[in-house]
């Protein structure tokens, strides 16, 4: 809250805007040291668990591991899609060159 009372002073401007207390900065995680972390953790997975749910509750601890488990499981599990593609990529240009 503002206090009205006083009179809104460059100075006192100031001191409002940066003499905030600091944050208690959190310690810099490595690729190694989350991975340690993760490996050092008690909780084992079943098979009917979900897996991306598990990642998702646990990304600010497990920041750079979450990402790349949301990019792994981004890949399709069967390559019909890309094989579609490119059957119709063929068909495109026979149809080009006649």
């Amino acid at each position: 809250m503002i206090d009205k009372s006083k009179p809104i002073t460059s100075n006192y401007l100031l001191t409002r805007c940066f003499n905030q207390v600091p944050l208690i900065p959190k310690p810099a995680l490595t690729p190694t040291s989350e991975l340690d972390n993760d490996m050092s953790l008690e909780i084992q997975l079943r098979e009917d668990d979900d897996v991306l749910f598990f990642w998702k509750e646990n990304t600010e601890l497990f920041p750079m591991l979450s990402s790349m488990v949301r990019d792994f499981f981004a890949i399709p599990t069967s390559n019909t899609t890309v094989e579609r593609l490119f059957s119709s990529s063929k068909k495109h240009c026979y149809r080009s060159t006649n």
